[in-house]
């Protein structure tokens, strides 16, 4: 078990197990380098008109159509891959973008597909279709639908395609669509127009208005239901059932009846937005209703869930989810349940009970437009976030990922995507905005993998960091310790060469002549002061520092003991300035061994008249210690001495290790003193030593 746990500890702590840990996390936490996915985003070829790319023969090559106006006509222009035409239809009606957006279908489900486009004159609607590649195919100029609003020269009406479905079984399908007209101008309903026998169906005349109308077998019953975006604009004055001062979840069966009764939201200039969902288990509707008016006692914002037949199952409001704006609806169809998507500066999924599974904040500063679609043909819709304000898309995938991101500024945030082929059958996404189109590119990375790599280079690069700081670790460990080996030897130095053996000696002579001559009590006296000048060395055998105070008792025995020998030859004198506290920390010996320097080299030489003066004061954040004699000065001194300097030469490296530890130096100058005629008048020594020191 012990040679266990040796084993353990010794992983635990190595640099190999050490390194993994930073680098699994930096690995979970930040984004790879080389991306799964990379998006491109390439303009189009530029057209006067609207212009669209659509496999009409079923031949895997996408033709392009587009529209343009001629002299006296319109026109539709179709080319083939390589930009021959094939075909141009010539249209003797208006088209207009609010009505004239041309689509694609397949009414009689053969090979080959046909155009659909509205025209008008004034206010009379007709539809037009041509099945382009088949001579003796579907062939519709001038249909007439119906009167639309039309004032003082403008087009007042949007005509918005629903879709295709078979609603008489008799195997060709009809064409759903909805109209809604400005104002009291014109109609608002859903209509059907079945191609064979060119008659026209619609549902009553409603004040509501559905826009982005979606046609999707919500019951499974396997045939679709009608709905769309609703909105109360509050600008249709007459007076008819399901005014647009409220908004309305408002259902159609094929048959353009109401599926269920419609349920009325009340509230000028709101909006509900309506939804297909379906789980495992349940189909329904989600509706998320906005106000956008400023009537407070209406029903406040929120999100709710509703069942194929119009009943309420569960709702929440919106700011109980943290939306408190506007917010965008998105579904997502997943393989076991759709996804509930709100969106706003922020994507939060919600679950069939609107209980938040995720929320992934988006990386913009400004409104933002989301979209759905397959861009690489996966059977699955990926999402796409865009701002006009950044000019830059980004794609999110099924489960919120973030897999590319492009620059791109489009003229407005209207976007219709189809899908384009190129003669070697390669998918692009196409979409247009106003009359430019782009081409999205979704590829997954060849060098996907690759990026893998990037994963042990930054586990190397953790190891080499932790190797480089154990290493300078180790070496500023080994130099703290040669420091704190290097004090030690100098304090056992300083302490066989604190007092000079001829001090000691003299010292100890001079208490014996006392006792010869039976001055007892004077004996008594500096025999005291010299076991205490003894006490207080070997007490600070051990340390560095000391505080001032205790410094200053020490050189003041010593100072005493000095006199003994040396009688009324020299006078010492010793100053504490104000702003000391004699706490302050000063090195060991810093006053004594100048002191005796100075009595050794300079007063020893003097016949008398000599004077030490020691001044201890606050100099800004430094103690500023001085010791300055009289006496006959270096020069002088050193033809005389027979010392080796031994004293100062601790001293300096004492100071110099110090000084290795400490942020503020410990200064000392020795400044030579010279009287009026230039004769040697003694030596000054100044220390600063700063107040605060690593003890």
């Amino acid at each position: 078990m012990k040679k266990f746990e040796k084993v353990l500890k010794k992983t635990v702590i190595s640099s190999w197990f050490l390194a993994g840990i930073p680098a699994i996390l930096f690995t979970v936490f930040i984004h790879p380098v080389v991306s799964k996915y990379t998006l491109s985003v390439e303009p189009a070829r530029k057209f006067l008109g609207q212009y669209a790319y659509s496999d009409i023969n079923n031949d895997s090559i996408s033709e392009i159509f587009f529209t343009g106006k001629g002299i006296p006509y319109y026109f539709i222009m179709g080319y083939d891959n390589d930009m021959h035409v094939f075909d141009q239809w010539n249209l003797s009606d208006s088209l207009n973008p609010l009505i004239s957006d041309f689509f694609f279908g397949n009414y009689d489900h053969d090979r080959l597909k046909e155009i659909y486009i509205f025209t008008h004159k004034h206010d009379s609607l007709f539809l037009n279709v041509n099945e382009f590649l088949d001579p003796n195919g579907l062939k519709l100029e001038r249909i007439f639908i119906t009167k639309i609003g039309f004032l003082k020269g403008y087009l007042t009406a949007l005509l918005l395609p629903a879709g295709f479905f078979d609603k008489n079984g008799d195997g060709k399908d009809e064409l759903f669509f909805v109209i809604n007209s400005h104002y009291k101008s014109g109609p608002r309903r859903v209509y059907s127009f079945d191609l064979v026998n060119k008659s026209l169906e619609s549902s009553q005349i409603t004040g509501s208005i559905t826009n982005d109308p979606q046609m999707v077998d919500v019951d499974g019953d396997n045939r679709p239901e009608i709905f769309g975006t609703m909105s109360a604009s509050g600008n249709y004055t007459k007076i008819m059932p399901y005014s647009d001062s409220s908004t309305w979840l408002m259902v159609f069966n094929d048959q353009l009846k109401f599926k269920f009764q419609p349920v009325e939201f009340p509230g000028y200039v709101n909006g509900l937005y309506i939804n297909a969902i379906k789980t495992i288990d349940t189909m329904g509707y989600v509706a998320t209703h906005i106000v956008g008016g400023t009537d407070s006692t209406i029903m406040k914002s929120r999100i709710m869930i509703y069942s194929t037949d119009g009943k309420l199952i569960r709702n929440r409001l919106l700011s109980e989810i943290g939306f408190f704006k506007s917010v965008f609806t998105v579904m997502i169809k997943n393989d076991s349940s759709d996804k509930i998507l709100l969106i706003d500066d922020k994507i939060t999924e919600l679950n069939f009970n609107l209980k938040v599974l995720k929320s992934v904040t988006l990386p913009f500063h400004s409104v933002v437009n989301p979209y759905k679609a397959d861009i690489d043909r996966d059977k699955k819709d990926e999402l796409l976030i865009y701002s006009i304000e950044e000019g830059r898309v980004i794609v999110y995938n099924e489960e919120l990922q973030r897999i590319g991101e492009q620059k791109i500024q489009t003229p407005d945030v209207y976007w219709k995507f189809s899908h384009y082929y190129s003669e070697d059958h390669k998918h692009r996404l196409f979409m247009t905005s106003g009359n430019t189109g782009y081409f999205f590119d979704l590829k997954k990375n060849r060098y996907y993998y690759l990026g893998y790599s990037y994963y042990p280079g930054i586990y190397f690069l953790f190891l080499l960091f932790i190797l480089l700081v154990r290493k300078i670790t180790t070496w500023q460990i080994e130099q703290n310790e040669s420091l704190k080996r290097r004090l030690v030897a100098l304090q056992l130095q300083s302490i066989k060469g604190q007092l000079d053996p001829h001090f000691t000696f003299n010292t100890l002579n001079s208490v014996a002549s006392l006792i010869y001559t039976e001055e007892r009590e004077a004996a008594y006296d500096y025999m005291n002061k010299f076991t205490l000048l003894l006490r207080g060395m070997l007490n600070d055998a051990e340390r560095i520092y000391r505080s001032i105070d205790e410094e200053i008792q020490f050189v003041s025995t010593y100072l005493d003991l000095e006199k003994l020998r040396f009688g009324d030859k020299f006078d010492f004198y010793i100053e504490i300035g104000e702003g000391v506290s004699r706490k302050e920390q000063v090195p060991k010996l810093v006053l004594q061994t100048f002191a005796e320097n100075s009595i050794k080299h300079g007063i020893m030489p003097c016949e008398n008249g000599c004077v030490l003066k020691i001044l201890v004061k606050r100099e800004n954040d430094n103690l500023k210690l001085t010791i300055e004699d009289n006496g006959i000065g270096r020069e002088r001194a050193a033809g005389r001495s027979t010392s080796t300097g031994k004293g100062l030469k601790l001293t300096g490296e004492f100071y110099d290790i110090l000084n290795q530890i400490n942020k503020r130096p410990i200064l000392h100058t020795i400044t030579d003193l010279y009287d009026d005629s230039g004769n040697a008048a003694g030596t000054r020594v100044e220390v600063w030593v700063p107040v605060e020191l690593i003890l």
